[in-house]
């Protein structure tokens, strides 16, 4: 079953990805930031982290986009990467504040952080200040299909500037 789900998704994006990128409005994003991530359900063996991280993604169409991640939990000496998409649920005319549904393949070095799996999620992005264009504040929460596991991470993070 989840060999089938993968390959669906997997194909999806790929699609989604070529479509987007054969036309002109694909937009990367990178930012780097700190996390405060929890960690819930069957076998969770640490409550909460501190994490350093870096964020990428690329803007495929106006609501769907390509997005990865890597952390570093220094607490628990512990890498966690994702990758996926989401699909942006509010105006995308407001560069300030969006809320997002996704799935991410994510995964670990640690069997605190693993087992590696597909995991439907939901998030926010807020630029508080426009005084700070490239400071925003996100929070986001996925559910591990596999391990039934739910990680919340809230964030601050720094986009770096790409494009003008």
């Amino acid at each position: 079953m989840y060999r089938i789900l993968n390959t669906l998704v997997l194909s999806l994006m790929t699609l989604t990805f070529l479509g987007g990128a054969a036309q002109a409005g694909v937009v990367p994003r990178a930012s780097v930031g700190a996390n405060v991530v929890w960690l819930d359900g069957p076998g969770s063996a640490f409550p909460a982290d501190f994490e350093a991280g870096v964020q990428s993604s690329a803007s495929l169409s106006p609501h769907i986009s390509a997005v990865a991640s890597a952390s570093y939990g220094f607490s628990n000496s512990y890498l966690r990467w994702d990758g996926g998409f989401r699909v942006t649920a509010t105006d995308v005319a407001d560069p300030d504040f969006n809320v997002y549904l996704g799935a991410r393949y994510r995964g670990g070095s640690t069997a605190e952080v693993r087992p590696n799996e597909w995991a439907p999620d939901a998030g926010f992005g807020w630029k508080p200040n426009k005084a700070w264009p490239n400071i925003v504040v996100g929070g986001d929460a996925g559910y591990g299909l596999q391990s039934n596991r739910v990680v919340a991470i809230l964030a601050v993070r720094y986009l770096i500037p790409l494009h003008k």
